[in-house]
């Protein structure tokens, strides 16, 4: 349980045999390459130009990616998303994949179905303008003229257009003041009216004004002949248009079978781009590729055997150790089932670095049981378990997910210890023995939170301690560590002994004097590594400081006794509103069966949620900030996660 053990290679090969070579790393799937600059001085090293390579794979990504959401889109659901979650994602080698997608005529399949599709589009896209054309003219059917004669008028100004109705009285009033004009309504509603207005030159000036006056927006009747006919044709060609646009719905339809094979070569693609980009990280002279990289330590023998396989004789290999303090070195985690459900909580907040240890399997059990004691309920932790283990049993599902469902299965079973120590099943709703009450046991509670926090603490702090005397550093171990074990356990035996009064004198003296020659060791150690001696006092005494963090570190466990006692108290309201109501007539009694299942659901997801999040809190700021840099280098591999299948190692 640990980080997995790395080699560095550099690799000198022929240029000839690149291709091939990448091919079987692919397969093999265990080398991560490190990126190679070249230097302006080697005039007979360079990096490799495979820019026209990448574009041309890029654009086919994109036509597979369009015709993959194309048939998604016409994808006729004939199962269930149960039934789909059931079967899963199909499984299928690298090599079986490479092997169908060559069989496929992706470029003649890809046309043939952007033909259909184009089509289609353009048809869509007139029956839009048409619709939008119809809507425009809607208003002016019942003009009884044709558009065109409306312009064929020599000694008169015709305006068409509308107004807001609430000024359609206003502007009768203000024109019927006025000789030769003529105005018709030609449609109204509560919003806008439609009006022709017509009126002689002598009086164009004086009408203009009206019409401005009144907000009159001009319109162009985009069409000629009667409005109504123009309406009729487009709809009639609409309805035509809409037909036809079924029947290439159907030629779509028709070649869904192609949908696999399309995600099969998109995902070939994927992994052609990966061979070829990992080119970027190699140096080559005219005729020798120059490649560093790492492997698992334990996998040297296969590695070489790919190496020999391939290459013969015509390569020359360095292989050594990945050094401790090397900061290239790619991280891979090996963790057993429990601990490997917790990795992507350490992923999340950074890989670590090769010369520091997994954290996954340090603080896994602390997760485990602080998720437990802020859920602390034994229906729902059941629920949660049997929930999830179903999900195992029944379902294929790929191994991201997987995690995910083992993840909650453990918290589950966590949630259900402390919710059998707690006496909580779905809060009260059967009665239990409870060995620890939250609700009125809350001096206990908070010992247990305390004491859990300073466990937690005091194991952080020591695997620093073991890192240093790991790294031959025993003195840091004591300057670091030590110091403020002494300061710790020394103030918490004061604090007791001053509280209880019943602990003899001498021990109390003990641990004060314990307590202060800690303080002393931080003082004067802290800044150690400052050159001044002003650094070495500033930051000894601001190293000291830091034991008002350590109270607050302390405090923060607290949030174990309050998120349980929220969810307890949730739980209980529930129960409470419900037993109000079942038993006062079948409406009453449905409704609080309602009620419970809903909100005690809504409360199962709401305290799952709250001990994943403080309890990943009391992980990354009260435990790792002792011990954890992180930062480290995720390995890289060179097949990538597929979204439509399961891809299977090689042998």
């Amino acid at each position: 349980m640990a980080i997995v053990k790395m080699n560095k290679f550099n690799l000198f090969s022929l240029d000839s045999d690149r291709k091939a070579l990448l091919k079987r790393l692919q397969y093999f799937n265990q080398v991560h390459f490190n990126y190679l600059e070249s230097s302006d001085e080697d005039q007979y090293i360079e990096k490799i130009d495979n820019l026209k390579q990448l574009s041309a794979i890029d654009s086919k990504l994109a036509k597979a990616k369009w015709a993959i959401e194309v048939l998604e889109d016409h994808k006729q659901e004939e199962t269930s998303a149960l039934q789909e979650l059931k079967e899963g994602k199909k499984s299928y080698s690298l090599a079986k994949i490479n092997e169908r997608a060559k069989e496929f005529d992706f470029n003649g399949e890809y046309k043939k179905l952007k033909k259909i599709s184009d089509n289609k589009d353009k048809l869509v896209e007139k029956i839009e303008e048409n619709r939008n054309l119809i809507e425009d003219l809607k208003p002016w059917k019942d003009l009884s003229i044709k558009v065109e004669d409306l312009e064929s008028f020599k000694n008169v100004n015709i305006a068409k257009g509308n107004i807001l109705t609430k000024y359609y009285d206003f502007l009768v009033e203000d024109l019927s003041s006025i000789d030769l004009v003529y105005m018709e309504t030609i449609s109204q509603d509560e919003n806008l009216s439609y009006l022709v207005v017509v009126y002689d030159d002598l009086i164009k000036e004086e009408v203009e004004e009206i019409l401005r006056k009144n907000i009159f927006t001009n319109i162009e009747i985009k069409t000629d002949g009667f409005v109504k006919d123009k309406i009729k044709k487009l709809e009639k060609e609409t309805r035509k248009d809409i037909e036809e646009t079924k029947i290439y719905n159907v030629k779509i339809n028709s070649r869904m079978y192609l949908y696999e094979d399309f995600c099969i070569y998109y995902d070939y693609l994927n992994n052609k781009k990966n061979k070829i980009m990992s080119e970027n990280n190699f140096l080559k002279t005219s005729k020798v590729d120059i490649i560093e990289g790492y492997f698992p330590k334990d996998l040297e023998y296969e590695f070489l055997a790919v190496l020999d396989d391939e290459l013969g004789d015509n390569y020359y290999l360095e292989i050594e150790e990945a050094q401790a303090d090397d900061p290239k070195v790619p991280i891979k985690l090996k963790n057993n089932k429990f601990v490997s459900a917790f990795e992507s909580l350490t992923e999340m907040y950074s890989m670590p670095k090769y010369n520091e240890v997994d954290p996954t399997p340090l603080f896994a059990p602390f997760y485990f049981v602080f998720a437990g004691i802020m859920v602390g309920d034994l229906g729902y932790g059941l629920l949660i378990f049997l929930g999830a283990l179903i999900g195992l049993k029944k379902f294929n599902l790929d191994n991201k997910t997987k995690k995910f469902l083992k993840f909650f299965m453990y918290l589950g079973v966590s949630a259900a210890i402390w919710g059998f120590i707690f006496g909580s099943f779905f809060g009260d709703i059967v009665p239990m023995k409870a060995f620890i009450d939250p609700s009125t046991d809350y001096i206990e509670m908070i010992l247990l939170s305390m004491i859990l926090g300073g466990i937690h603490i005091f194991f952080a702090l020591g695997i620093q301690a073991y890192m240093d005397i790991r790294d031959k550093k025993p003195l840091d171990a004591l300057y670091d560590v030590g110091s403020w074990y002494m300061i710790i356990t020394g103030a918490v035996i004061a604090i007791i002994a001053a509280s209880v009064g019943t602990i003899p004198k001498i021990v109390s003296n003990g641990a004060k004097i314990l307590m202060l020659l800690g303080m002393i060791i931080v003082l004067f150690t802290g800044g150690r590594e400052e050159k001044s001696i002003g650094g070495k006092i500033g930051w000894g005494v601001y190293s000291l400081y830091g034991i008002t963090s350590y109270f607050g570190d302390f405090v923060s466990y607290i949030r174990l006794m309050a998120l349980a006692l929220s969810s307890a108290f949730i739980a209980i309201a529930v129960n409470i509103i419900v037993r109000m109501l079942v038993g006062n007539g079948f409406l009453a009694t449905l409704l609080g069966i309602v009620i419970f299942l809903a909100f005690q659901i809504f409360n199962i997801f709401l305290s799952f949620l709250s001990a994943y999040v403080h309890s990943a809190r009391l992980t990354y700021v009260e435990m790792f900030n002792k011990f954890y840099e992180g930062g480290g280098i995720p390995f890289k591999e060179m097949v990538s996660k597929s979204n439509y299948f399961n891809i299977e190692e090689e042998n």
